[in-house]
């Protein structure tokens, strides 16, 4: 048995994070995402202090507004996603917590989202998008004025509904289209164009506007990712279920062997999925470029594989099952035998076969 594991890295072990340093985060800087977003994301409106992580709209030094923004460098699934922060209050602006993956990652747009809307914030709305299709806000009646004072916020993503929760108690769940795109963790404020006026209340210019953080946590789920999680032209890593190393590329070239090795970042550890229909994939290593075959195409067992050319042949054809949690099974094409490492061996550089 192997998993799969979307590039950028899948974490699918837990995460936290108390903001004593920004260390695990990536800060946004030098860029607009444009349309609505009336900022430029820049790294002097995120800091680091007293154990909280501010975000803040600031005047930008070239004009106009300076937003702040953080993610993780990994990304996340299925799980319980949970924050404690303080919103902004003010017209016409956005504090947010939310998971993101989309075009610029290799992936669908799928986000889910917790928003703090500046003009009101005795409310939060929930939204999410999957494949870029939103227009799932759901607002919900705090009770209290999340701008003055520290609260826990979370949802519980499973394959089939996201439960959004206030203080530990459960308000909101869906369950219609739900996303099953691995993102990554994000939390940012920004002030609104004109053009959302009618959502977020008209922005009057306001600076040095703050939202407080004092902890992001991420506790995975056990929950099995459908075949549908596959994208074609998606790059993942391999890895064998019993000795947790990943399937290698040892060389790029023509007949190349493949092999079992420590986890890593080397695109000889990255293949591509292209989809040939019927939940048939081509696998293509991304360092060589070459097709994950069978070498002579040969169907015994014990054959062993190699990186090849593409030269449309079944042998270099693979279909891909899921079988238990996050395990699958990669089948040949030819021969109807399963990708495996020879002699179930833990060792580094152990080939393998079929």
């Amino acid at each position: 048995l192997a998993f799969l594991i979307p590039k950028p890295l899948f974490a699918a072990s837990s995460f936290f994070d108390d903001f004593n340093s920004l260390n695990q985060f990536q800060v946004s800087n030098g860029w607009s995402n444009g349309g609505m977003f009336n900022c430029t994301w820049r790294s002097n409106a995120v800091r680091s202090q007293n154990g909280f992580a501010q975000l803040s709209i600031l005047s930008d030094s070239n004009g106009g507004y300076a937003g702040g923004e953080i993610s993780t460098s990994q990304k996340y699934g299925y799980g319980l996603y949970e924050v404690r922060m303080k919103p902004a209050k003010n017209s016409g602006i956005v504090s947010s917590f939310f998971t993101y993956t989309g075009p610029s990652y290799g992936t669908q747009w799928d986000e889910i989202d917790i928003e703090f809307l500046g003009k009101n914030t005795n409310i939060v709305q929930f939204n999410y998008y999957t494949n870029g299709v939103g227009n799932h806000e759901y607002v919900y009646s705090l009770g209290f004025d999340a701008s003055t004072s520290f609260h826990t916020y979370a949802f519980d993503w499973k394959p089939n509904s996201i439960t959004w929760y206030v203080d530990g108690r459960a308000v909101y769940t869906a369950t219609t289209n739900i996303p099953s795109t691995p993102g990554k963790i994000m939390m940012n404020i920004w002030p609104g164009t004109s053009q959302v006026n009618d959502w977020l209340g008209a922005y009057n210019g306001a600076t040095n506007l703050n939202a407080y953080y004092d902890w992001v946590k991420f506790t995975p789920s056990n929950s099995t990712p459908p075949t549908s999680n596959i994208f074609s032209n998606g790059t993942y890593t391999i890895a064998n279920k019993r000795s947790q190393m990943a399937l290698d590329g040892a060389g790029t070239y023509q007949n190349a062997n493949v092999q079992q090795w420590g986890l890593g970042n080397g695109t000889n550890q990255q293949w591509q999925l292209i989809s040939t229909g019927s939940n048939t994939y081509k696998i293509k290593n991304v360092a060589s470029g070459r097709l994950l075959s069978v070498r002579s195409s040969a169907t015994y067992d014990g054959a062993l594989v190699e990186q090849r050319s593409d030269n449309n042949t079944p042998d270099q054809l693979w279909e891909i099952y899921y079988t238990e949690g996050s395990y699958c099974k990669i089948l040949n094409k030819a021969s109807g035998k399963a990708l495996s490492i020879q002699s179930g061996s833990t060792s580094e550089g152990a080939l393998a076969h079929i």
